[in-house]
């Protein structure tokens, strides 16, 4: 990171950002070089992260393509101005970024236990999930290999 003073390492403060954050940013490329960034819920393990979606679709066929991921997840932000002055202009955030590995879970226990990750994470109910539902859902395992936390205009850890 170029901007050591934003830079936080700390991997508990991380964690923190993203049980606190309410969506996650994934960006994704195929065979030919175009990034794709989506929105997503998502539910967060100890290395993981768990989004879901359609079974068909673009984010599916950019992660068959290619499994390698990055995302992003930003909270408690602000726009920070001076009135007076164009040139002072920043934004106040905590933010954590990541790199990562997707793989389709095909089980249906396995997804199961996935979403309630998710709904944990929003504080939901997490039954009933018929079986029906748990084949027509596409549900994405993220493995974290890289996670790296920036903040601004807060105290650093």
């Amino acid at each position: 990171m170029r901007r050591k003073d934003k830079e936080v390492t700390s991997r508990e403060w991380m964690m923190e950002v993203l049980e606190k954050g309410v969506w996650l940013e994934l960006a994704m490329s195929g065979k030919d070089g175009w990034p794709y960034v989506v929105p997503l819920n998502y539910g967060i393990g100890d290395d993981f992260i768990i989004v879901h979606g359609a079974r068909e679709g673009k984010k599916i066929d950019l992660l068959k393509e290619n499994d390698k991921v990055a995302f992003n997840v930003a909270i408690d932000t602000e726009i920070i101005r001076d009135e007076n002055d164009p040139s002072e202009f920043s934004m106040k955030y905590r933010s954590v970024s990541g790199l990562g590995t997707a793989k389709l879970i095909e089980d249906i226990d396995e997804k199961r236990e996935a979403l309630k990750i998710i709904m944990e994470h929003y504080h939901g109910p997490k039954e009933p999930m018929t079986e029906a539902t748990l084949k027509a859902t596409a549900v994405i395992k993220i493995s974290i290999t890289e996670l790296t936390g920036k903040i601004n205009f807060y105290p650093k850890p």
